[in-house]
Formats: structure tokens, sequence, C-alpha cells
């Protein structure tokens, strides 16, 4: 609508060198066609010209062992400028085509990419068949995606008016396409709104109880918690991640995934790390490690360099003596099997390393039923004493004013500074000069994901300086 264009032009307009309505448009065509070149693409010449105010992806599993089958539609504006502009389009991404006509309609087709293009409407499909489906929903003869009460229902559950939108039918996406719901969830909607004070992303899952096992209640019933572990993390993090209850989604979901189809390759590979785990190391992944994470859990990251991530995995399991015993287990463990234990200290609190030849050193402490994990004592260090200074993210500004703005902070959580992430990554992702200044003007992002009544509510916000 105009006013969430307005919204959106008001947001942009934040950024250095986009102030300017005059000429916006022609600033975000430059960076477009500077993006899409890096792929071969001349927007200006071949996509600009017909492209169209919308656009949409939809994703369909596939058999096993197989990509998923996938669709691609643009709203057509210029029908002329597309038949010169399509064509060039596919050829200057080395696409080689064959002419056919399916169901009335001239189409060029190949094993990888297929696409037709009618008056109004541009239809790329990964297969030929994925394509003749896209067609039988246009023209009726097929029921198409709006048929569905399912997709009706959902998203008359967020804001009609928006820039972008989500649907997710969850049990089809991890593959049961005989099952109703997934740990008690069905399907997901969302959608993103330009507001003055940011992007705000909000959406739901409805929770059927009664169609869910103890396992998945137990973790949504943990989702309405309010998360703690922001106060364990220094303020040098860069980006977090909170959920509640992934002890419980695992299990749920090794229970539930069948054995065959798309999931076979996560059931084996969780089979596979047991057993490694086990015979290597001595550890049961089951009584060991598990307990660990059936509270709350906790990724901060600082960085990521050239040898891997720093920062720290924080975890407040239900049972802090079970946990307690569990590491103790597991350092029993390794050093049975040539691992070289330590302590230290740091703000009274012991800190207890392990080193292990070729696999490297692990560091952890336990403090008031929290238990703090990194790479190496230091890490550890620096959360405890943040926590003992009061200097810790849950203090910060950045971090509180993020989640106030999004609307709610409880449950399962991600906030980053995305300055900050940007600089963070530098040692594995190079943005490049133009889109690094860019980033650098955006300000915090901001997600929750928290149990309320029947549902798990998402509600999030990025923000721009």
């Amino acid at each position: 609508s105009a006013g969430q264009q307005m919204n959106l032009f008001g947001l942009v307009g934040h950024l250095r060198g986009f102030g300017d309505q005059a000429t916006l448009e022609q600033k975000i065509d430059e960076v477009a066609a500077r993006l899409l070149g890096q792929a071969g693409i001349d927007y200006l010449a071949d996509l600009r010209p017909w492209l169209g105010a919308q656009i949409a992806v939809a994703a369909s599993p596939a058999e096993a062992g197989s990509a998923p089958e996938l669709l691609l539609l643009a709203v057509v504006k210029d029908p002329e400028a597309a038949r010169m502009g399509v064509p060039r389009l596919f050829a200057s991404l080395g696409v080689v085509l064959e002419a056919e006509v399916i169901r009335g309609h001239a189409v060029m087709t190949s094993e990888g990419t297929s696409y037709a293009l009618l008056d109004d409407l541009l239809v790329v499909a990964s297969t030929p068949d994925r394509l003749r489906a896209a067609l039988d929903a246009e023209d009726n003869l097929a029921p198409s995606l709006a048929d569905s009460p399912a997709f009706l229902a959902a998203m008359r559950e967020v804001a009609a008016d928006h820039l972008a939108s989500v649907y997710v039918d969850l049990p089809r996406a991890a593959g049961f396409t005989d099952a109703d719901q997934v740990a008690g969830y069905g399907t997901l909607a969302m959608a993103l709104t330009a507001e003055a004070d940011g992007w705000h992303l909000r959406g739901a899952a409805p929770f059927a109880d009664d169609a869910a096992s103890d396992r998945a209640r137990a973790a949504f019933a943990l989702a309405s918690q309010s998360p703690t572990l922001a106060g364990w993390m220094p303020r040098t993090t860069s980006a977090e991640a909170v959920l509640f209850g992934f002890a419980q989604t695992v299990e749920e979901l090794e229970a539930t995934l069948p054995r065959d189809g798309a999931a076979s390759a996560a059931v084996d590979a969780v089979s596979q790390l047991r057993l490694i785990v086990g015979l290597g190391l001595g550890i049961n992944l089951d009584s060991d490690l598990l307990p660990l994470f059936d509270g709350e859990a906790a990724v901060a990251l600082r960085s990521v360099a050239a040898d891997g991530p720093h920062g720290l995995i924080l975890l407040r399991p239900s049972d802090a003596a079970a946990a307690q015993a569990g590491l103790d287990r597991i350092r029993s463990a390794l050093s049975s099997r040539g691992a070289r234990v330590s302590t230290s200290d740091a703000a009274g609190t012991t800190i207890t390393s392990i080193a292990l030849s070729q696999v490297g050193t692990l560091a952890y402490a336990v403090a008031d039923g929290v238990v703090v994990l990194g790479r190496d004592p230091a890490e550890v260090a620096a959360a405890l004493e943040a926590r003992a200074a009061g200097e810790t993210l849950a203090s910060d500004d950045r971090h509180e004013a993020a989640f106030e703005l999004a609307g709610t902070h409880a449950g399962n959580e991600f906030w980053a500074d995305v300055p900050a992430l940007v600089d963070a990554l530098t040692g594995v992702f190079d943005p490049g000069s133009e889109l690094r200044d860019i980033l650098h003007q955006i300000g915090e992002l901001a997600v929750s994901a928290s149990a309320n009544d029947d549902r798990l509510e998402i509600n999030g916000v990025l923000t721009v300086k």
C-alpha cells in the first residue's frame, strides 16, 4: 500500500546516500545492478524494464535424496520488454533451453530449469513437471495453494498489508507427507512490515496440545519463560541465540522422523554422531550431553576468525546436579583417553580446561546453575567477570531496546548488533566496501518466538541508525 511504501522509503532514507527521494529509485537500481552483475545478470537491460511489483518463491519436498522442487514467480509489468529481456537473462546465466508447448502455453524447458512467460507472469520451475503443475494451478485445472484452507487460515493471522510474507506447511517441509502435525505444529505464517521505527516481523505457529507428545508439550511450555542467559554474555558479544527445550526437541525429532525420505540423512547423522561420541570419546550422548540442553541453552558469538568461531555456549539445565554429574563423567571419560585436565579461577569460580590432542581445548565453569563453555579458559573467564561486574549484554541498551521495539522478550530469541556482526565475520565473509557501509548504518536485529496459550508467536524488528 501507499502507507507501506512511505514507511519503507522513510527507513531506506536513513541510509547514507539514499536520503534524496528524487534519486532514491536510481540509487536502488545502481546497487541492484552492481550486485546482480556479479552473477552475470544485466539488471538494467534484462530485468528492470519488465519486472513488476511482486515476486514469490515456492518449494515442495521431492523424492528421497533429491533437492526440493522450486518455483519462482514474478509479476510482469511490460510483456513486450519481458519477451525481449527474459531470453537474454537465461542466456546470460548459461541455461540452454528447448521450446515446447504445455497446456497450450509456449514454454522453454530443460532438466535443470524451465519457464513459461505469460502476459502478466513469469513462471520459472526447477523441472518441467514442476512447471506443468504450476500451469495447471494457474489454469484452475488443479488446486493451488490459495485453495488450501490451512493456508488461508494461517495467512489471516498476519498483517494483510505487508512487504513480504512467509508460509510453511511444517509437516510437508519436514518430510511428513502423511502427518498432520510435527511436534504439535501444523503451519507457520509470518509477515514483514515497514514501520517508522524499523522493519517488523510478526507471525504465529499454532500449537495443538492434544496432537503433541509429552516431549513436545514440555518444550512448548519452556518457551513461555523469560530468557536469562544474556545476563552471562559479555558486552563484546556481536550476536546471540537462545533456545528452550533443545534436548526435548532432538528426542522428539528422533522419535518421529521417518527412517526413509528427506529426513533419513538427519536421522543417520544423529546415529553416527552418537556412535562416534560413544566409541571415540567414551561419552554417552543421551545421559551425559543431552541433559545439559533440556532447559535454556544459548550461543553468544564474539567473532569468527580463520581458526573458527569465538564465543560461548551457555546452558541452564533443569537439573543442575544431574548436569554437574554429566560434566564430571565427560571429564573422566576424556581424561582416560589422554586428555590433559587443568583448573584455573575467575571471579571466585573454578574453570576446568580439557585439552585433547588433535581435537582441541574445551573450558567450562558452573556457577549459579549455569554452565559456561568456551574454546579456552579466557573466554569462560570473560563471561564470569562480566557477570560479576554487571557488564553483560542483558544490561546493554542495544539489547533491551531492540526487544522492546519488537514487542516481546520471552522464549526463544535471536539478537545481533548488525555492524558488530559484520565486523565479527570479516574472517570468513567480505561484503565489499559499499555493502559494508550500508550494513554499518543498520542498528540491531531482534527476534523472539514465545509460547502464548495455543501458539508460538514470532515478533522481530530490524532497526536503522
